[in-house]
């Protein structure tokens, strides 16, 4: 089969989808558990491995006579997210802390406490794919996906003279209910052989952490803070 090399430049757009417990997106009316941004300057992918067990005895001559080791195998992959600047409700998806509003209902803030670290998303990242609109005649994007992420926390601030940078980070788990998506982010045909946009053509299975690859969908367009999710069939 074809190999297709793809170059990836920009991090353009990013969407959270906010996670019950068993990793599976929430469409609940009581919960907006979805936003889409483009306030972003960079995301950054992590892998952590775990490294296998090795194994190595020798006989009494001094002899190696057993050599084994075994496979690394990917624990987690760890996420940063730098944002242009304070996101309340993005962040509040991310490390499930409290919003803070001001007299008009609007998100302005956040207030943070002790209480344990549960809230559960996922996190879609798309990048620019120069190039490829000139060979095949439509744009590329890079397509990021870690599908059951945790442990959201706020990075340090800083107040001075200069900007301040405003990072978040989280780490994958293990046992992601994604599936195939809420969302239709890579292209098939229908019927009559005409393109569509269509939700992940493999679904997930529940060992997956970092999902990535080029496709001609575009990303969605930035939300007004955090919306609704339609329902869908899995």
């Amino acid at each position: 089969m074809p190999n297709t090399v793809w170059p990836s430049v920009h991090a353009s757009r990013m969407r959270i989808t906010k996670l019950n417990a068993c990793g599976v997106p929430i469409t609940s009316p009581l919960n907006k558990s979805l936003l889409v941004t483009d306030g972003i300057v960079k995301i950054n992918f992590a892998p952590e491995y775990e490294d296998g067990e090795e194994t190595l005895r020798k006989n009494g001559s001094g002899k190696i006579c057993v050599n084994h080791e075994d496979p690394p195998q990917l624990k987690n992959v760890g996420v940063e997210i730098e944002f242009c600047g304070i996101d309340p409700e993005a962040w509040s998806l991310i490390t499930g802390q409290d919003l803070v509003l001001d007299y008009l209902g609007n998100a302005v803030g956040q207030s943070m406490g002790s209480d344990p670290i549960d809230a559960n998303f996922a996190i879609e990242g798309w990048s620019d794919v120069p190039g490829v609109a000139c060979e095949s005649g439509e744009p590329g994007y890079g397509y990021w996906l870690v599908p059951f992420v945790g442990n959201g926390r706020v990075g340090d601030m800083e107040l001075a003279v200069g900007g301040a940078e405003f990072t978040v980070s989280a780490k994958t788990k293990p046992g992601t209910g994604w599936g195939a998506g809420p969302y239709s982010v890579v292209r098939d045909v229908d019927e009559n052989d005409a393109p569509i946009a269509v939700p992940l053509l493999v679904p997930l299975t529940k060992s997956k952490h970092f999902h990535f690859e080029m496709t001609p969908v575009a990303p969605p367009e930035p939300t007004e803070g955090a919306v609704l999710l339609t329902p869908y069939t899995p």
